[in-house]
């Protein structure tokens, strides 16, 4: 047979086909419907020494002596191979070979119709491209045929599924695609090697490498890697196993174990007799017995690392029996030492659901009951003191009724424990106290903070009235909400009166300048029982001398007759009076005395005490020194400020002032008329005799307004006009001008109104607010012009709001790296201190504002007042 020409891959034969003549050893020929050649395998090729490049197209099996169509009507039926017989064909080297002629149709679809194979020897032949695909494409394994040069030629199905690649992505690419570096660089590298020098490397091995996913994954898998023949080109295939699923599951595996080895409960396996098999860390660590100690021992005999189940006869019979169980065991350690553990015994199934072995857990809980039981015995000591000191503990449920009472009501309100049991805490209360509760106080439910020092006016089971402060904490579920109430109240009764007592000596030195005395109006000659410093300072005499005697001991010869009368009408008519009086010190030397006598009574209407105001108001002269000067002014200043908080149930108000200098021009005070607080705060600019001179006119002239005006009907922007229209000659002349903020709280309706005289706008910190805002109204400064119009605001305040006037020296003071202190500053300040109470407000700020200065002296004035709204 002349030689046949073998064209190159022809069109319309699929990548598969193509493969399949690249790395077939049997010489094979692709021939379309008439017979005639499409292509050859490269061993046909090879074999017979085929042109490199021939035309398509020749009638191979005319050539060979067949027809097609004969072929077609005898000897086929659509289905397996059929023998030709035996040709003869010279091969290149001359010599002559004989083959066996095998023909095979394609009832498939596809370009081709006929598949001739020419066999050296009698072999069964087949359909060989369907053969291959049906074995390749049923293995679970990845296969992946490349040739010498690492070009993918065949892959099956499995292939796709693992790597993410469609087929037509994979034939014909290097097979270096699905390898990850370094590995892909140096795979060319091997397979020329192999070629070149025959070196197996890899070749006829199998071994675990990492793959590349087309999305970028790496996966482990097995890869083993044959030759296809020996005798043509070089043809590889590569068998490839998945390693994930192995790989998780030992990772899962190595995780499980380490999780029991090193969890800190205790875990014991045993048999399902009760031999121990396994034991971890946590239960060495809880027992003291080793794994060397225990695995081979019965959990139930009677030698029993655990003689707590061993010695428990219904609990090894219930594990016996493959049951669950849970519970708590006192037990010893190796070394005798008690210990307690929570427990839970469950069964291990198999995949059938059968148990297999036993599983315990083992949770020290030696701590925990020993903090239970020094809970226990802590509130066993407790209940005993509050016994002792007479405190009332009790519980309520989260709408305020009790549930729990001690002891100690019945001696503070007459009610045995059990009396009180369902009843709600408003019901002990007096009528007073439960309507004022009932009517600012949400509902117990809706509280979700604690309380403390609340005061209580309860009513005796006799009647007399009780006072107790109150202090609770809300117990709350998982999910916030409150369940119930704990608390304790102490009776606060004589403490009450007392304080009562000392609020009448406060309104007393609240309402006065400079002395104070206190006479009882209940006993003849009204002698003092109270006299404060001033008034010793003014007199001369010290507190010993004063009290018990009449304020008739600074009278003297020069005493007018006409003033003594008057206070004699008034204090037989219990009438009060005001008289200018000439008085005498211990040390002779006379002064005038502006006296005010005020009577005091009690809640039902009883005169009980007489309030004396005493104020010097004698010439002074003039301090032969500046210093002297200063001081004496300074002191003028200071006394004309409140002398102490004024504190009421429902409000209270405090105030500071620190002098930059001996003399300074800062002004504030506050006081109740009627239901109505004043607060009042100003800066005079400089800081010389003549800003608190200017500053004691001021005050004398805004005490003169406020008796002239009523507080319900007038309002705070009239009264700064007041004043600046009488005082605007004074400032003009002095060249001076002043700031002020005046603010007038209802009581009742809990309304504030303010005004503003270019002062700095206070701060108001809302209850519910979790920082404060400034408050501001429209007005000039007084004594720049004599007609002003300044405007007032309000708003209404709730329980909790807090309110801090303040002056400029406080937001401009600057510390060593001159930054101000500033509005946020302060804001932020004043914020973190929403529970403290005025005075000690101002005593945190004082502080901070040192702290921030670093240096005792301020460069300004220093004045604040804070109020606080209940």
């Amino acid at each position: 047979m002349a030689q046949v020409s073998a064209p190159p891959a022809a069109v319309g034969l699929d990548a598969l086909t193509r493969a399949l003549l690249s790395i077939s050893d049997t010489l094979l020929f692709v021939l379309d419907e008439q017979g005639r050649l499409l292509a050859a395998s490269s061993s046909a090729c090879q074999r017979l020494g085929l042109a490199d490049h021939p035309v398509p197209g020749e009638d191979l099996l005319g050539r060979l002596g067949f027809a097609a169509q004969r072929l077609a009507a005898e000897h086929f039926d659509a289905a397996g191979p059929r023998c030709l017989g035996e040709i003869e064909l010279t091969l290149p080297d001359g010599e002559r070979a004989r083959f066996q002629a095998r023909l095979a149709r394609n009832a498939g679809p596809g370009a081709w119709r006929w598949l001739l194979a020419l066999e050296d020897e009698d072999a069964q032949f087949c359909d060989v491209e369907a053969h291959f695909r049906a074995i390749v494409d049923t293995i679970t394994d990845s296969v992946i045929v490349i040739d010498e040069h690492g070009i993918i030629q065949l892959v099956n199905p499995a292939v796709t599924q693992l790597f993410g690649y469609r087929r037509e992505e994979l034939i014909g690419h290097s097979i270096n695609m699905l390898m990850p570096s370094p590995e892909h660089d140096r795979h060319d590298g091997y397979l020329r090697r192999y070629c070149a020098t025959g070196e197996p490397h890899i070749i006829g091995e199998g071994r675990e490498v990492v793959a590349l996913r087309k999305d970028g994954r790496r996966l482990p898998i097995y890869l083993a890697v044959g030759e296809l023949g020996h005798d043509g080109p070089h043809r590889f295939v590569g068998i490839i196993h998945d390693l994930s699923p192995r790989r998780q599951a030992e990772e899962r595996l190595i995780l499980l174990s380490s999780a029991v080895e090193q969890a800190p409960a205790g875990i014991l396996i045993t048999s399902l007799k009760g031999e121990i098999e396994y034991l971890n860390a946590g239960f060495t660590r809880l027992t003291g017995y080793t794994a060397e100690e225990v695995i081979g021992r019965n959990l139930f005999a009677a030698n029993s690392v655990l003689p707590a189940i061993a010695g428990n006869a219904s609990l090894c019979w219930r594990l016996l029996s493959v049951r669950e169980w849970c519970g708590e065991l006192a037990d010893r350690r190796k070394t005798g030492e008690a210990y307690w553990a929570s427990v839970t015994f469950s069964p291990i199934q198999d995949k059938q659901g059968v148990a297999m072995r036993l599983l315990g857990r083992f949770q020290d809980i030696t701590q925990q009951k020993r903090d239970q039981e020094a809970l226990a015995e802590s509130e066993e000591r407790f209940s005993e003191v509050a016994r002792m000191v007479g405190e009332w503990l009790w519980e309520q449920d989260a709408a305020g009724f009790y549930t729990y009472s001690s002891d100690a009501v019945e001696d503070i309100l007459g009610y045995p424990p059990e009396a009180i049991i369902g009843k709600h805490y408003l019901d002990l209360l007096t009528e007073a106290d439960r309507h004022l509760w009932s009517s600012t106080l949400p509902p117990a439910e809706r509280v979700k903070g604690p309380f403390k020092r609340l005061i209580n006016h309860y009513r005796h089971r006799d009647g007399h009235e009780v006072f107790t402060e109150s202090s609770g904490v809300p117990i709350a579920d998982d999910k916030g909400e409150t369940q119930r109430w704990r608390g304790v109240d102490m009776d606060i009764t004589e403490r009450k009166r007392s304080e009562d007592a000392l609020r009448l000596r406060e309104r007393a030195i609240e309402a006065a300048s400079v002395g104070i005395a206190i006479a009882d109006a209940r006993t003849p000659y009204f002698p003092n029982i109270y006299v404060n410093s001033a008034l010793c300072r003014i007199t001369g005499y010290d507190e010993s001398e004063l009290l018990g005697n009449s304020l008739r001991l600074l009278q003297g010869r020069g005493t007018d007759a006409a003033a003594r009368e008057k206070i004699r009408q008034a204090l037989d008519s219990g009438g009060s009076c005001e008289v200018i009086i000439r008085n005498y010190r211990k040390d002779g030397t006379g002064f005038w005395n502006e006296l005010l006598l005020s009577p005091v009574h009690d809640e039902q209407g009883v005169l009980t005490h007489y309030i004396g105001i005493i104020a010097d108001v004698s010439e002074r002269r003039r301090a032969e020194d500046e210093r002297h000067e200063l001081e004496i002014a300074r002191q003028i200043q200071m006394s004309l400020l409140p002398k102490a908080p004024l504190r009421l149930s429902d409000v209270e108000v405090a105030g500071v002032c620190v002098p930059a200098a001996q003399v300074g021009g800062d002004y504030y005070d506050y006081f109740q008329h009627g239901d109505c607080i004043d607060v009042v705060i100003a800066d005079v600019s400089g800081h010389s005799v003549g800003a608190a001179l200017i500053m004691a006119e001021m005050r004398s002239t805004l005490k003169a307004e406020l008796r002239r005006t009523h507080a319900e009907l007038d309002s705070t922007a009239q009264l700064l006009g007041a004043l600046n229209e009488v005082l605007h000659a004074d400032l003009s002349g002095a060249d001076l001008f002043i700031t002020m903020f005046y603010l007038r709280y209802n009581r009742k309706t809990r309304r504030l109104r303010y005004a503003s005289a270019g002062h700095n706008p206070p701060l108001l910190l809302r209850a519910s607010a979790p920082t404060c805002i400034g408050l501001d109204a429209e007005g000039l400064v007084l004594g720049v012009n004599r007609q002003v119009r300044f405007l007032e605001e309000e708003m209404q305040l709730e329980p909790g709001d807090r309110l801090l006037l303040y002056t400029d020296g406080v937001t401009e003071m600057q510390n060593s790296h001159c930054e101000f202190f500033g509005c946020k500053r302060l804001c932020n300040a004043f914020s973190g201190l929403r529970q403290q109470t005025a005075a000690t407000t101002l005593e945190s700020l004082l502080d901070q504002l040192r702290e921030f200065r670093s240096a005792k002296v301020f460069m300004d004035d220093i004045s604040m007042v804070a109020m606080n709204v209940f």
